[in-house]
Protein backbone atom coordinates (compact mmCIF):
# COMPACT_ATOMS: atom_id res chain seq x y z
CA UNK A 1 0.00 0.00 0.00
CA UNK A 2 1.39 3.52 -1.23
CA UNK A 3 -0.55 5.55 1.48
CA UNK A 4 -1.03 9.63 0.46
CA UNK A 5 -3.07 12.64 1.31
CA UNK A 6 -6.01 13.31 -1.01
CA UNK A 7 -6.54 16.52 -1.15
CA UNK A 8 -10.31 17.56 -1.60
CA UNK A 9 -10.27 21.40 -1.11
CA UNK A 10 -9.07 24.49 0.31
CA UNK A 11 -10.62 26.03 3.09
CA UNK A 12 -10.51 29.02 5.59
CA UNK A 13 -8.38 28.27 8.62
CA UNK A 14 -10.30 30.06 11.13
CA UNK A 15 -13.06 29.61 14.13
CA UNK A 16 -15.66 28.78 11.21
CA UNK A 17 -13.09 25.86 10.04
CA UNK A 18 -16.49 22.81 10.02
CA UNK A 19 -16.40 19.97 12.11
CA UNK A 20 -15.93 16.68 10.00
CA UNK A 21 -18.46 15.08 12.50
CA UNK A 22 -21.11 15.62 10.35
CA UNK A 23 -19.19 14.39 7.60
CA UNK A 24 -19.90 10.34 8.85
CA UNK A 25 -18.79 8.42 6.05
CA UNK A 26 -15.47 10.42 5.79
CA UNK A 27 -13.97 11.00 2.24
CA UNK A 28 -13.11 7.86 -0.17
CA UNK A 29 -12.78 4.41 1.28
CA UNK A 30 -14.68 6.08 4.27
CA UNK A 31 -11.44 7.28 5.58
CA UNK A 32 -11.46 9.92 7.99
CA UNK A 33 -11.23 14.20 6.87
CA UNK A 34 -8.77 16.30 8.25
CA UNK A 35 -7.09 19.25 8.04
CA UNK A 36 -3.34 20.49 6.86
CA UNK A 37 -3.53 24.26 7.71
CA UNK A 38 -1.19 27.10 6.68
CA UNK A 39 -1.24 30.65 7.65
CA UNK A 40 -5.32 31.29 6.59
CA UNK A 41 -5.52 28.40 4.70
CA UNK A 42 -6.41 24.84 5.17
CA UNK A 43 -6.36 22.08 2.89
CA UNK A 44 -9.50 19.09 3.34
CA UNK A 45 -7.18 15.66 2.89
CA UNK A 46 -7.98 11.93 3.86
CA UNK A 47 -5.27 8.99 3.45
CA UNK A 48 -5.50 6.83 0.31
CA UNK A 49 -3.89 3.97 -0.97
CA UNK A 50 -2.39 6.09 -3.82
CA UNK A 51 -1.51 3.26 -5.90
CA UNK A 52 -5.21 3.34 -6.91
CA UNK A 53 -4.56 5.51 -9.41
CA UNK A 54 -1.01 3.97 -11.19
CA UNK A 55 -1.83 3.43 -14.17
CA UNK A 56 -1.33 -0.31 -15.83
CA UNK A 57 1.15 -1.07 -18.75
CA UNK A 58 -0.18 -2.24 -21.86
CA UNK A 59 -1.67 -5.55 -21.79
CA UNK A 60 -0.89 -5.78 -18.19
CA UNK A 61 -4.48 -6.07 -16.86
CA UNK A 62 -7.50 -8.25 -17.51
CA UNK A 63 -10.40 -7.11 -19.33
CA UNK A 64 -12.36 -7.62 -15.27
CA UNK A 65 -9.17 -5.92 -13.62
CA UNK A 66 -9.74 -2.91 -16.05
CA UNK A 67 -13.58 -2.74 -15.53
CA UNK A 68 -13.22 -3.18 -11.75
CA UNK A 69 -10.51 0.01 -11.75
CA UNK A 70 -13.02 1.89 -13.88
CA UNK A 71 -16.01 1.21 -10.93
CA UNK A 72 -13.64 2.34 -8.59
CA UNK A 73 -12.88 5.46 -9.86
CA UNK A 74 -16.63 6.25 -10.35
CA UNK A 75 -17.07 5.54 -6.47
CA UNK A 76 -13.89 8.11 -6.23
CA UNK A 77 -14.85 10.64 -8.06
CA UNK A 78 -18.24 10.38 -6.85
CA UNK A 79 -17.18 10.45 -3.13
CA UNK A 80 -14.76 13.68 -3.97
CA UNK A 81 -17.79 15.22 -4.96
CA UNK A 82 -19.76 14.02 -2.08
CA UNK A 83 -17.07 15.95 0.38
CA UNK A 84 -17.34 19.15 -1.42
CA UNK A 85 -20.63 19.49 -1.69
CA UNK A 86 -20.63 18.50 1.77
CA UNK A 87 -17.79 21.62 1.71
CA UNK A 88 -20.01 24.09 -0.17
CA UNK A 89 -22.83 23.98 2.47
CA UNK A 90 -20.50 23.80 5.43
CA UNK A 91 -18.81 27.40 4.46
CA UNK A 92 -21.44 29.05 2.76
CA UNK A 93 -19.96 32.10 4.03
CA UNK A 94 -16.57 32.20 4.12
CA UNK A 95 -16.10 29.83 1.00
CA UNK A 96 -14.16 26.76 -0.40
CA UNK A 97 -11.97 26.02 -3.37
CA UNK A 98 -12.49 22.82 -5.33
CA UNK A 99 -9.23 21.21 -6.48
CA UNK A 100 -8.72 19.18 -9.00
CA UNK A 101 -9.68 15.23 -9.06
CA UNK A 102 -6.48 13.24 -7.95
CA UNK A 103 -4.38 15.50 -6.55
CA UNK A 104 -2.39 13.74 -3.67
CA UNK A 105 1.00 14.50 -1.76
CA UNK A 106 3.25 11.95 0.57
CA UNK A 107 2.62 13.19 3.38
CA UNK A 108 0.95 16.12 5.82
CA UNK A 109 4.37 18.20 5.64
CA UNK A 110 4.08 17.94 1.62
CA UNK A 111 0.43 19.07 1.88
CA UNK A 112 1.88 21.86 3.87
CA UNK A 113 4.32 22.54 0.93
CA UNK A 114 2.04 22.84 -1.70
CA UNK A 115 0.43 25.39 0.56
CA UNK A 116 2.79 27.32 0.82
CA UNK A 117 4.58 27.44 -2.85
CA UNK A 118 0.79 28.18 -4.32
CA UNK A 119 -0.49 30.32 -1.37
CA UNK A 120 -1.14 33.47 -3.69
CA UNK A 121 -3.05 31.26 -6.20
CA UNK A 122 -5.18 29.91 -3.36
CA UNK A 123 -5.80 32.85 -1.40
CA UNK A 124 -6.20 34.51 -4.56
CA UNK A 125 -9.30 32.26 -5.21
CA UNK A 126 -10.71 31.65 -2.25
CA UNK A 127 -11.82 35.29 -1.60
CA UNK A 128 -12.73 35.34 -5.49
CA UNK A 129 -15.11 32.58 -4.79
CA UNK A 130 -15.99 33.30 -1.80
CA UNK A 131 -19.91 33.26 -1.20
CA UNK A 132 -20.44 32.31 -5.11
CA UNK A 133 -21.43 29.03 -6.55
CA UNK A 134 -21.59 27.38 -9.77
CA UNK A 135 -24.90 26.80 -11.71
CA UNK A 136 -24.52 24.79 -15.19
CA UNK A 137 -27.43 25.77 -17.40
CA UNK A 138 -27.86 23.26 -20.60
CA UNK A 139 -29.94 24.04 -23.60
CA UNK A 140 -30.71 21.66 -26.01
CA UNK A 141 -32.47 21.69 -29.57
CA UNK A 142 -33.95 18.87 -31.84
CA UNK A 143 -31.97 19.85 -35.24
CA UNK A 144 -34.48 18.04 -37.37
CA UNK A 145 -37.20 19.30 -36.05
CA UNK A 146 -35.06 23.05 -36.67
CA UNK A 147 -33.76 22.90 -39.92
CA UNK A 148 -37.12 21.98 -41.63
CA UNK A 149 -38.28 25.47 -39.75
CA UNK A 150 -35.43 27.17 -41.31
CA UNK A 151 -36.34 26.06 -44.74
CA UNK A 152 -40.01 27.12 -44.82
CA UNK A 153 -39.02 30.71 -43.59
CA UNK A 154 -35.72 30.90 -46.01
CA UNK A 155 -37.06 29.16 -49.13
CA UNK A 156 -33.65 31.43 -50.95
CA UNK A 157 -31.85 29.01 -48.88
CA UNK A 158 -32.80 25.72 -51.14
CA UNK A 159 -31.03 24.49 -54.13
CA UNK A 160 -31.32 21.82 -56.89
CA UNK A 161 -28.29 20.60 -54.95
CA UNK A 162 -28.64 18.69 -51.98
CA UNK A 163 -25.28 18.87 -51.08
CA UNK A 164 -25.53 22.98 -51.26
CA UNK A 165 -28.94 22.86 -49.67
CA UNK A 166 -27.84 21.22 -46.71
CA UNK A 167 -24.62 23.35 -45.77
CA UNK A 168 -26.17 26.33 -46.15
CA UNK A 169 -29.33 25.04 -44.36
CA UNK A 170 -26.96 23.79 -41.92
CA UNK A 171 -24.37 27.15 -41.65
CA UNK A 172 -27.85 28.96 -41.17
CA UNK A 173 -28.44 26.60 -38.04
CA UNK A 174 -25.02 27.93 -36.72
CA UNK A 175 -26.28 31.66 -36.95
CA UNK A 176 -29.23 30.60 -35.02
CA UNK A 177 -27.68 28.91 -32.32
CA UNK A 178 -25.78 31.56 -31.86
CA UNK A 179 -28.63 34.18 -31.61
CA UNK A 180 -30.42 31.91 -29.07
CA UNK A 181 -27.39 31.54 -26.81
CA UNK A 182 -26.88 35.74 -26.92
CA UNK A 183 -30.74 36.08 -25.44
CA UNK A 184 -29.92 33.60 -23.20
CA UNK A 185 -27.33 34.99 -21.92
CA UNK A 186 -28.34 38.39 -21.65
CA UNK A 187 -30.92 37.31 -19.69
CA UNK A 188 -28.86 35.16 -17.05
CA UNK A 189 -25.68 37.61 -17.04
CA UNK A 190 -26.96 40.07 -14.73
CA UNK A 191 -27.12 37.68 -11.94
CA UNK A 192 -23.77 36.28 -12.61
CA UNK A 193 -20.24 37.85 -11.59
CA UNK A 194 -18.55 35.04 -14.72
CA UNK A 195 -19.07 32.68 -16.72
CA UNK A 196 -17.16 29.42 -18.36
CA UNK A 197 -17.78 27.54 -21.99
CA UNK A 198 -18.21 23.51 -21.48
CA UNK A 199 -17.33 20.90 -24.07
CA UNK A 200 -20.89 20.24 -25.94
CA UNK A 201 -20.51 16.49 -26.62
CA UNK A 202 -23.69 16.08 -28.98
CA UNK A 203 -25.32 18.11 -31.74
CA UNK A 204 -28.61 18.57 -29.88
CA UNK A 205 -26.37 20.68 -27.28
CA UNK A 206 -26.77 24.24 -28.37
CA UNK A 207 -25.34 25.89 -25.22
CA UNK A 208 -22.98 24.48 -22.39
CA UNK A 209 -22.12 27.31 -19.98
CA UNK A 210 -21.98 27.40 -16.15
CA UNK A 211 -21.77 30.83 -14.13
CA UNK A 212 -20.73 31.91 -11.20
CA UNK A 213 -23.15 33.56 -9.02
CA UNK A 214 -23.31 35.10 -5.02
CA UNK A 215 -25.78 33.28 -3.63
CA UNK A 216 -28.02 36.38 -2.78
CA UNK A 217 -28.36 36.26 -6.24
CA UNK A 218 -29.60 32.77 -6.78
CA UNK A 219 -32.83 33.34 -6.36
CA UNK A 220 -33.03 35.99 -9.20
CA UNK A 221 -31.03 33.66 -11.22
CA UNK A 222 -33.59 30.63 -10.86
CA UNK A 223 -36.06 32.92 -12.12
CA UNK A 224 -34.40 33.73 -15.10
CA UNK A 225 -33.90 30.11 -15.75
CA UNK A 226 -37.75 29.94 -15.30
CA UNK A 227 -38.99 32.41 -17.62
CA UNK A 228 -36.49 31.00 -20.09
CA UNK A 229 -37.87 27.42 -19.84
CA UNK A 230 -41.43 29.41 -20.51
CA UNK A 231 -40.22 31.68 -23.57
CA UNK A 232 -38.75 28.43 -25.08
CA UNK A 233 -41.42 25.71 -24.34
CA UNK A 234 -41.35 23.82 -27.34
CA UNK A 235 -38.46 25.08 -28.50
CA UNK A 236 -35.25 24.47 -26.34
CA UNK A 237 -35.32 21.75 -23.72
CA UNK A 238 -33.31 22.94 -20.40
CA UNK A 239 -31.08 21.09 -17.98
CA UNK A 240 -30.20 23.27 -15.36
CA UNK A 241 -27.54 21.48 -12.19
CA UNK A 242 -26.33 23.66 -9.19
CA UNK A 243 -25.53 24.74 -6.57
CA UNK A 244 -22.32 23.12 -7.40
CA UNK A 245 -18.61 24.10 -5.63
CA UNK A 246 -16.58 26.20 -8.33
CA UNK A 247 -15.12 23.50 -10.51
CA UNK A 248 -15.05 25.82 -13.92
CA UNK A 249 -13.61 28.39 -12.19
CA UNK A 250 -10.63 27.05 -10.73
CA UNK A 251 -6.95 26.65 -12.44
CA UNK A 252 -4.25 26.46 -9.84
CA UNK A 253 -1.05 26.46 -11.91
CA UNK A 254 1.05 23.95 -9.32
CA UNK A 255 4.47 24.62 -10.82
CA UNK A 256 3.77 28.53 -10.97
CA UNK A 257 4.90 29.49 -7.41
CA UNK A 258 4.40 32.80 -5.44
CA UNK A 259 7.09 34.58 -6.63
CA UNK A 260 6.31 34.13 -10.33
CA UNK A 261 3.38 34.63 -10.58
CA UNK A 262 3.21 38.08 -8.18
CA UNK A 263 6.60 39.26 -10.57
CA UNK A 264 3.81 38.65 -13.53
CA UNK A 265 1.14 40.83 -11.83
CA UNK A 266 3.68 43.05 -10.46
CA UNK A 267 4.48 43.56 -14.22
CA UNK A 268 1.04 43.93 -15.42
CA UNK A 269 -0.06 46.55 -12.85
CA UNK A 270 3.45 48.45 -13.94
CA UNK A 271 4.94 48.74 -9.90
CA UNK A 272 8.18 49.26 -9.44
CA UNK A 273 9.91 46.28 -7.23
CA UNK A 274 9.13 48.20 -3.74
CA UNK A 275 5.71 50.06 -3.67
CA UNK A 276 3.37 51.94 -1.48
CA UNK A 277 -0.20 50.36 -0.91
CA UNK A 278 -1.67 54.03 -1.66
CA UNK A 279 0.85 53.58 -5.33
CA UNK A 280 -0.72 49.83 -5.83
CA UNK A 281 -4.17 50.74 -5.66
CA UNK A 282 -3.36 54.24 -8.19
CA UNK A 283 -1.72 52.23 -10.13
CA UNK A 284 -4.68 49.56 -10.54
CA UNK A 285 -7.14 52.43 -10.52
CA UNK A 286 -5.47 54.37 -13.45
CA UNK A 287 -5.31 50.84 -16.05
CA UNK A 288 -8.40 50.16 -15.13
CA UNK A 289 -9.88 53.40 -16.36
CA UNK A 290 -7.62 52.92 -19.33
CA UNK A 291 -8.61 49.97 -20.42
CA UNK A 292 -12.43 49.26 -19.09
CA UNK A 293 -14.77 47.85 -22.01
CA UNK A 294 -17.18 51.28 -21.10
CA UNK A 295 -14.44 53.61 -22.68
CA UNK A 296 -13.54 51.21 -25.08
CA UNK A 297 -16.63 49.81 -26.60
CA UNK A 298 -16.50 46.39 -28.87
CA UNK A 299 -12.94 46.11 -28.17
CA UNK A 300 -12.38 42.51 -27.23
CA UNK A 301 -8.78 43.39 -26.56
CA UNK A 302 -9.71 45.78 -24.08
CA UNK A 303 -11.99 43.54 -21.97
CA UNK A 304 -9.19 41.02 -21.82
CA UNK A 305 -6.51 43.47 -20.68
CA UNK A 306 -9.13 44.67 -18.18
CA UNK A 307 -9.47 40.69 -16.93
CA UNK A 308 -5.49 40.91 -16.55
CA UNK A 309 -5.56 44.13 -15.10
CA UNK A 310 -8.42 43.15 -12.44
CA UNK A 311 -6.61 39.59 -11.74
CA UNK A 312 -2.92 40.91 -11.19
CA UNK A 313 -4.45 43.67 -8.27
CA UNK A 314 -6.59 40.22 -6.87
CA UNK A 315 -2.97 38.77 -6.65
CA UNK A 316 -0.79 41.56 -5.38
CA UNK A 317 -3.74 42.51 -3.12
CA UNK A 318 -3.55 38.81 -1.60
CA UNK A 319 0.39 39.13 -1.26
CA UNK A 320 -0.14 42.67 0.75
CA UNK A 321 -2.73 41.31 3.19
CA UNK A 322 -0.51 38.25 3.78
CA UNK A 323 1.29 40.36 5.98
CA UNK A 324 0.52 40.84 9.87
CA UNK A 325 -0.72 44.14 10.53
CA UNK A 326 -1.88 44.59 7.01
CA UNK A 327 -3.76 48.32 8.36
CA UNK A 328 -1.09 49.39 9.95
CA UNK A 329 1.42 48.19 7.25
CA UNK A 330 0.01 49.98 4.47
CA UNK A 331 -0.28 52.73 6.19
CA UNK A 332 3.31 53.57 6.59
CA UNK A 333 5.69 50.80 4.81
CA UNK A 334 6.69 49.85 1.17
CA UNK A 335 5.79 46.58 0.33
CA UNK A 336 8.69 44.30 -1.56
CA UNK A 337 8.13 42.19 -4.77
CA UNK A 338 11.81 41.39 -5.17
CA UNK A 339 12.87 37.94 -4.87
CA UNK A 340 14.45 37.08 -2.06
CA UNK A 341 11.86 39.63 0.14
CA UNK A 342 8.76 37.31 -1.29
CA UNK A 343 10.13 34.15 -0.85
CA UNK A 344 10.89 35.00 2.81
CA UNK A 345 6.89 35.93 3.31
CA UNK A 346 6.43 32.27 2.37
CA UNK A 347 8.58 30.11 4.38
CA UNK A 348 6.45 27.55 6.40
CA UNK A 349 6.91 27.64 10.01
CA UNK A 350 6.82 23.62 10.00
CA UNK A 351 7.01 23.84 14.04
CA UNK A 352 3.73 25.54 13.98
CA UNK A 353 1.84 25.58 11.25
CA UNK A 354 0.21 22.11 11.52
CA UNK A 355 -3.06 21.82 12.84
CA UNK A 356 -5.06 18.37 12.81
Amino acid sequence: MQEKKFIYAVIENNAETPSFAAALTGGIDAAPLETVCYRDLAAVVSSIDASRFDPDLPGQASPAQNEEREERLKADLLKYQQVNSFLLEQTRRSGMLPLRFGLTASNRQEVEGVLERVYIQLRTYLDRLKGKVELVVQASWDLHNILPGIARDHPELLSADPVQTGKRLFEAAEVKRKKFVEAMHDKLSPFATDFSEGPRKAEEIILNRSYLVAREQEPLFDEAMNALGNQYEGILSFRYIGPLPAYSFVNIELNQGNFALLDKARKTLQLPQKATWEQIKTAYRKLILIHHPDRNPGSPEAAERCKEVLAAYERVSAYCQSFQGFGEHSKQGEFSFVQEEVEKVFIADHMGALLA
